[in-house]
C-alpha cells in the first residue's frame, strides 16, 4: 500500500522525503542518493506495459486514466511504498488521482501560499506575477515528455482535497515544521508506525534531522548536485518561513489573500 508524501510545489516535500529516506535507510550512501530511492508519482517506468507511451504523447490528459492501474502494479508486492506527489487527490475527468484499495496513508505538507508564491518563482526562474497565477489558477496542469503529468489546480484546491480526503492522514505546516523539526518529524514517524513496525527513536530523530539539515543538504547539492533541481538554479535556496514579506509586492500579496482568504484563516496564515 501506498503512504502518499503530497504537497503543492515548494512546500517541504524533498525535506521530509531526506528525513524519511535517510531515517529508514540502513545504506552508507549519501543523504541525496537515499532520498531518490523515494519515487515521484507519476513517472513513466510505473506505466510500463499499462500503457503506450506514443499514445500519451498524443493525447497527454489519457494518461490520468492509468493512474489507479499503474498504482495497483506497484502495490502488487504488498509492501508499504513511499510516493511523492504534486498531484491535487481529487478526480479529473472522473478518473480519480488514487482511491482506497492503493493508498493506506497520505502525509500532507502545506506552506503559506504567499512563501509559496516566492520560492517557486526563483526555483523555475519566473517572474513573481507569473508564480501567482499560477498558484491561483484553478486549472493549473504541468504537462512534459518525461511521463511528468502534474494536475496540481490552485491552492486552495490541492490543499482541500488532500485535507478532505478519505483516507488517513496526518497534516504538517511547513512553519510548525521549521519551527519545531523534532517534534513535527517525530508526528509523521508515529504516524507511518500505524501501518509498519518499527522503533521511534528520539536520539535517531535528532542524528537524523541534523543529517538533513538545510545546511547540509545545501552543502551537498553544491558538491554532488542534486536531480531535481532545473539548470543553474539552485533547489535549496534559503528555505526561510516569512521572506515574502520583504519581496512580494503588495498587489500581489492582496491577490493572494483575496483568493485564498477563507482557507488562509482556517490554516492560521491569516
Amino acid at each position: 500500500m501506498i503512504i502518499w508524501i503530497a504537497s503543492y510545489p515548494k512546500s517541504g516535500n524533498t525535506w521530509v522525503r531526506a528525513f524519511l529516506a535517510n531515517y529508514f535507510s540502513k545504506k552508507t550512501t549519501g543523504v541525496f542518493d537515499k532520498t531518490y530511492g523515494i519515487n515521484g508519482f507519476p513517472r513513466e517506468k510505473f506505466f510500463e506495459g499499462i500503457v503506450d507511451k506514443e499514445l500519451i504523447k498524443k493525447n497527454p490528459f489519457e494518461l490520468f486514466k492509468y493512474f489507479i492501474p499503474a498504482q495497483k502494479k506497484i502495490n502488487e508486492n504488498n509492501r508499504l511504498h513511499f510516493l511523492k506527489t504534486h498531484n491535487f487527490a481529487g478526480s479529473f475527468k472522473n478518473y480519480p488521482f488514487t482511491d482506497a484499495s492503493n493508498t493506506c496513508g497520505a502525509i500532507y505538507l502545506i506552506r503559506d501560499p504567499r512563501s509559496v508564491a516566492v520560492s517557486y518563482a526563483y526555483h523555475t526562474n519566473i517572474s513573481f506575477e507569473k508564480s501567482v497565477d499560477q498558484l491561483l489558477n484553478d486549472n493549473h496542469f504541468l504537462i512534459n515528455d518525461e511521463f511528468y503529468y502534474e494536475a496540481r489546480l490552485s491552492w486552495s484546491i490541492h490543499a482541500q482535497s488532500w485535507i478532505n480526503s478519505n483516507w488517513p492522514k496526518v497534516i504538517i505546516r511547513y512553519e510548525d515544521l521549521h519551527m519545531d523539526t523534532f517534534e513535527n518529524f517525530k508526528k509523521i514517524l508515529l504516524f507511518i508506525k500505524k501501518f509498519s513496525s518499527f522503533e521511534v527513536d528520539d536520539e535517531k530523530i535528532k542524528k537524523t534531522i541534523s543529517i538533513c539539515s538545510f545546511n547540509n543538504l545545501s552543502n551537498e547539492e553544491k558538491k554532488k548536485g542534486f536531480l531535481e533541481k532545473l539548470e543553474n538554479i539552485n533547489f535549496f535556496r534559503k528555505g526561510e518561513i516569512d521572506e515574502w514579506r520583504n519581496v512580494l509586492p503588495k498587489n500581489l500579496i492582496q491577490k493572494i489573500e483575496k483568493k485564498f482568504e477563507k482557507q488562509m484563516k482556517e490554516l492560521g496564515y491569516l
